[in-house]
């Protein structure tokens, strides 16, 4: 009872948003804001970073608030969607590189191997990125961002508005082809 009750009400605070009302969104902050930087810290894992983040998360429900259909999505999974969205915005503007399968897995340098090693570690890395690039966009995708970046497949599901079990399934299927791929006998 008490969740449908927050829930009528985030719905009513974001259709005042859409219509403009300022005080609308200083109610959203103290209905929703501990919730939504949690969910910032949890994915950034950085605080200073989740608070910057956090600071450019309430304009953009501001300005995205009229697209919010409450028939069709319940009004704290469409704040906590928009959450993920700009968490992984960071994170991929972090990276440097666009979109999450355009990252090329990396290594740290390490002293102690041989310039021999260090050149054979350099060509198994190229071989795990081409092999990763063969792979259907959507399934690297979902796969760079479960191995790098350690979402859940709850964050993916949300992220690409799928079942978690198909978003499972394609994580599997595609880790499947990769393993494959580089080892040259399937799983």
């Amino acid at each position: 009872m008490e969740n449908q009750v927050l829930e009528c009400a985030t719905t009513e605070v974001l259709k005042r948003i859409a219509g403009r009302d300022k005080n609308g969104l200083r109610e959203l902050h103290e209905m929703h804001g501990n919730k939504l930087y949690t969910e910032l810290v949890r994915l950034l894992e950085d605080r200073s970073q989740a608070k910057l983040a956090y600071l450019e998360l309430m304009p953009r429900i501001w300005r995205e608030a009229a697209n919010f259909e409450p028939g069709s999505e319940d009004a704290l999974d469409w704040l906590i969607r928009r959450t993920r969205y700009l968490a992984i915005a960071r994170l991929k503007e972090q990276s440097g590189d666009q979109p999450f399968f355009g990252r090329n897995i990396a290594w740290e340098p390490d002293r102690d191997l041989s310039q021999q090693e260090q050149e054979l570690r350099h060509h198994q890395v190229g071989r795990i990125n081409l092999a990763i690039r063969s792979l259907p966009v959507e399934a690297a995708e979902m796969l760079v961002a479960k191995l790098v970046y350690n979402l859940t497949l709850d964050d993916l599901g949300s992220l690409y508005n799928r079942p978690v079990q198909a978003v499972g399934s394609m994580v599997r299927d595609a880790g499947s082809a990769l393993r494959t791929q580089l080892l040259g006998v399937p799983c």
